[in-house]
């Protein structure tokens, strides 16, 4: 038994030496772990990232990949495990217990894996553990459920871009970290006082939590700081940088509020700044407000910035072309929804520039002529809301690596340089609109990268036959020619857009019937081709993954195809204003996704189809000037318009945003948390869904987020007859119902004073009687109340918003009587028997048609029998005829 013993002692022995690396344990715990990580689904790369991962003892563990090793009292031990990147199978939790092994791990990163957070082990007591990455994972919880303060030999902790929250106050307990990574989290309440302590504290960054309270005046000891973010939070009060005068190894400095009561101060008192910035952004902070929004006076000693953010912020005064100057190592410069005038200037050294957006200014004049040998290397330019005038310089074309340019809303003119399409190669969004170009797009035919491209809003004065032959379609997604004045018939070559998302070409001069070949366009989303002067069939209009179709004001007839009224995915449907005939399908509940409906100014007739009222996500309808008949359907109160307010931010936008994120700028501090470099999108304001709707007897637009909010129901001008269904009342969200211009009769319902967000309501021009129903005084949004030409009678109510209207609203109705009328409410409406003598009557015209006919009929009657029964009288009567015959025909003898 004993020498079974020493042989097994020896044979483990050999083994450790054969393993010459790290301990055998350890060895186990790698592969142990291997294990748990394949288990969470099989990956090619996984398998290939720990390929060298083997049960093999003679292998050295560490030598394998994302495995370092230190020799610690002789012994080689796993000292860094980099884990991360390696679960892409869904959220999973770590089972900690797997870290055991390592008692002298010193680094472990966990970041990018999903990881939602520990099994019921928790956490290991790593004591010897120095750094920690958890980033980019999908954390849950507060932080105390981590175990994360008990390693007490942390410096660097990166929690950053999970879902945590509550208090970081456990934090404190941790008193020897250099960096600290919260950002984009959910913590809350004030930022604790205990983080003082972290005198040695190199980075914190704070940022995209929901931290309130005022700004923590503590960090103004807090001077080892090099990093400090605490962008995008709630903070609120007066902040002023002259604490921070101090930190001279501050580098990179982010600060941001979204409330409107925060206020960054820079010149309340002289002072010197003894830090170097790197990276600086002050966006959205009120910056300098009580001393007239100037723009801060440190940045004049900062020449080493490589980004700054000054943006939204209202600065005043000349555009800072200084600060452009000073700093010949910038990259990024962001000084947008400012109010800077003057003009651009650039030195004449050439600038490293990679981002300059100066939007949403009053910076005017020309651009420099030389301004693509200066900005060589600029990747986005946005140069839009400007007063800038003249020419593009030809030397844009120099900006080969230019892939975002946008100089719309301005006051440019002139012909677009071919240089565009000849030397920025790698152009991927083009923005012109609103300005004054003419002539034709630069020839575009060549570029496989151009993916948008909006000139709209423009002097363009071409076919749309000569844009095309300019254009590849290859790589195109979104197209905006519209509100120009290019002219022709839609060519075949629309066939090359095949690939287009979105295209929008409305309010030109185009003319002539829609192409067979239209049909190829297979890809849009978007399609608007409004406003212009074709006609004929839509039926080469393909709307299998439509979402908005605008075709209003043209001249196409004939009846909607029924596939129109079967896809799936359109939300935004307008044909108003063209000569659209027969009836609306009964299949139009198919639309499930409908939110806007807009059929007004066509020949459709029939009956309003009951099926309209299954669309749960419509808000507005326009049904207006047409020939429907039939009555009211009563089921429209199943139509929630707006009720349910549930549905994401894009429910009346198709947006397609190109963000331009993380762009390099070097390296900033050498610290393990990643420098955090805030990206902003490009809005597409273009590809907003627009819609035109009658409000309150005016034509209003209404798009984003307005549009959202707006809900309305027009049926007037049509031949709808009967009663006004009582369920119409159960429309709480609509602001518009207009019902005018029908041959309604009945009295108002009484429901209607449900309608609590009512702002405008037409009625007029119908055959309604009875009273107004006194309950709508509770309608205190009403801004419009027209009830004229109608049979009303009784006392108009005169409180709450009754009391604002004017005599127009009323007219027409003679025995209505209010206090803004002349009519006095001492008569009594009229009877049929019973009126007062001199007084217009009200017919009630039915009856009046009745009777007329019954009397007609009776008195022929009873003349045919008094000829029948007397011949003297009927002699006498044919030979009376006779006489009339041939006065009128004389040439006929008289018999």
């Amino acid at each position: 038994m004993r020498l079974v013993v020493v042989v097994s002692s020896l044979l483990y022995f050999v083994a450790l030496l054969e393993c010459d690396g790290c301990l055998e344990k350890e060895r186990i715990g790698l592969l142990e772990i291997k294990s748990y990580i394949l288990s969470l689904g099989r990956d090619e790369r996984n398998e290939l990232e720990l390929g060298s991962w083997v049960e093999n003892r003679s292998s050295d563990c560490c030598s394998w990949n994302r495995v370092k090793c230190s020799n610690i009292s002789s012994e080689q031990h796993v000292t860094h495990l980099f884990l991360d990147s390696l679960n892409s199978r869904g959220a999973h939790l770590i089972n900690g217990s797997l870290f055991s092994p390592f008692q002298e791990l010193l680094s472990l990163d966990l970041s990018r894996n999903d990881y939602h957070g520990w099994t019921n082990t928790g956490f290991p007591r790593l004591m010897k553990l120095e750094n920690l990455k958890l980033s980019d994972n999908s954390m849950n919880g507060i932080l105390s459920d981590m175990d994360i303060q008990n390693l007490q030999s942390l410096k660097v902790l990166d929690l950053g871009t999970n879902t945590l929250y509550g208090s970081i106050e456990g934090l404190c307990e941790i008193q020897d970290l250099i960096e600290l990574g919260l950002n984009s989290n959910r913590f809350s309440g004030e930022i604790p006082e205990c983080l003082s302590i972290f005198r040695n504290l190199q980075v914190l960054d704070l940022s995209q939590n929901q931290f309130s309270g005022n700004f923590p005046s503590f960090i103004g000891n807090m001077t080892s700081l090099s990093y400090l973010s605490l962008f995008d939070n709630n903070l609120q009060g007066s902040f002023s940088l002259n604490i921070l005068a101090n930190h001279s190894k501050l580098q990179v400095l982010y600060i941001s509020a979204t409330s409107p009561k925060t206020q960054v101060e820079t010149e309340n008192e002289q002072w010197f700044p003894t830090f170097q910035l790197k990276s600086l952004i002050l966006r959205s902070c009120n910056l300098n407000l009580d001393k007239g929004s100037v723009i801060p006076s440190f940045l004049q000693y900062q020449k080493e910035l490589q980004y700054i953010d000054i943006s939204h912020n209202k600065l005043v005064g000349a555009f800072p072309n200084w600060l452009i100057q000073n700093n010949s190592r910038l990259k990024c410069f962001l000084v947008s929804n400012n109010l800077f005038d003057g003009k651009l200037e650039l030195s004449s050294i050439r600038q490293n520039i990679t981002w300059l957006d100066i939007s949403n200014n009053n910076v005017s004049g020309s651009l420099p002529k030389d301004i693509g040998t200066f900005l060589p290397v600029v990747r986005t330019l946005n140069l839009s809301t400007n007063n800038f005038e003249g020419s593009i310089p030809t030397s844009i074309g120099e900006m080969q690596e230019l892939s975002f340019l946008d100089l719309s809303h301005n006051h440019f003119s002139g012909e677009l340089p071919d240089e565009l399409a000849i030397g920025c190669i790698r152009l991927q969004e083009l923005r012109l609109s609103n300005n004054l170009f003419h002539g034709n797009i630069p020839k575009f035919s060549n570029f496989t990268n151009l993916a948008q491209l909006f000139v709209n809003n423009n002097n363009l004065n071409c076919t749309l036959k000569e844009v095309l032959q300019n254009l590849n379609g290859k790589g195109l997604m979104t197209i905006d020619i519209s509100s120009n004045s290019i002219s022709g018939s839609i060519p075949s070559s629309i066939a090359k857009l095949s690939r287009v998302w979105v295209l929008l070409m409305g309010n030109n001069q185009l003319e002539g019937e829609i192409p067979i070949e239209f049909s190829n366009l297979m890809m849009l989303f978007v399609l608007d081709i409004s406003q212009n002067r074709l006609f004929g069939s839509i039926s080469h209009v393909n709307p299998s993954i439509l979402r908005v179709l605008y075709l209003q004001k043209n001249a196409f007839s004939g009846s909607i195809p029924l596939r129109f009224f079967e896809s799936p995915s359109l939300t935004t449907l307008d044909l108003r204003d063209n000569n659209f005939s027969g009836n609306i399908p009964y299949t139009i509940d198919r639309l499930s996704e409908l939110r806007v409906l807009l059929l007004g100014g066509n020949n459709f007739s029939g009956y309003i189809p009951v099926q309209l009222c299954q669309l749960q996500k419509i808000t507005l309808i326009d049904l207006s000037r047409n020939k429907l008949k039939g009555s009211i359907p009563s089921c429209f109160n199943n139509i929630s318009f707006g009720l349910e307010e549930n549905h994401d931010s894009s429910d009346h936008t198709v947006a397609f945003s190109t963000v331009f994120a993380n762009i390099p700028i070097g390296s900033v501090i050498n610290a393990s948390v990643s420098l955090f470099m805030p990206s902003f999108d490009h809005q597409n304001e273009n590809t907003n869904t627009i819609v035109e709707f009658v409000t309150k007897n005016n034509i209003y637009t209404y798009r984003g987020f307005i549009l959202k909010k707006m809900t309305g129901l027009d049926l007037s001008c049509n031949m709808l007859r009967g009663s006004i269904p009582f369920q119409i009342g159960d429309l709480q969200k609509v602001r518009v119902l207009n019902l005018s211009h029908n041959y309604l009769s009945g009295s108002i319902p009484n429901t209607f004073s449900n309608l609590a967000q009512i702002e405008s309501l037409d009625l007029s021009y119908n055959n309604l009687s009875g009273e107004i129903p006194f309950q709508m005084v509770k309608l205190n949004r009403l801004a419009i109340f027209n009830v004229s030409f109608n049979n009303l009678s009784g006392v108009a109510p005169s409180t709450g918003q009754f009391g604002t209207f004017v005599e127009d609203s009323y007219l027409g109705n003679p025995f209505l009587c209010a206090e803004l009328l002349k009519h006095t409410c001492e008569a009594s409406p009229p009877s049929q028997f019973n009126h007062p003598e001199g007084k217009e009557t009200v017919v009630d015209m039915t009856a009046f048609y009745w009777t007329f006919a019954a009397s007609y009929i009776v008195i022929l009657m009873g003349f045919a029998i008094v000829l029948c029964i007397n011949a003297s009288w009927r002699m006498t009567w044919f030979y009376f005829i006779a006489k009339i015959i041939h006065a009128c025909f004389p040439t006929l003898p008289l018999y």
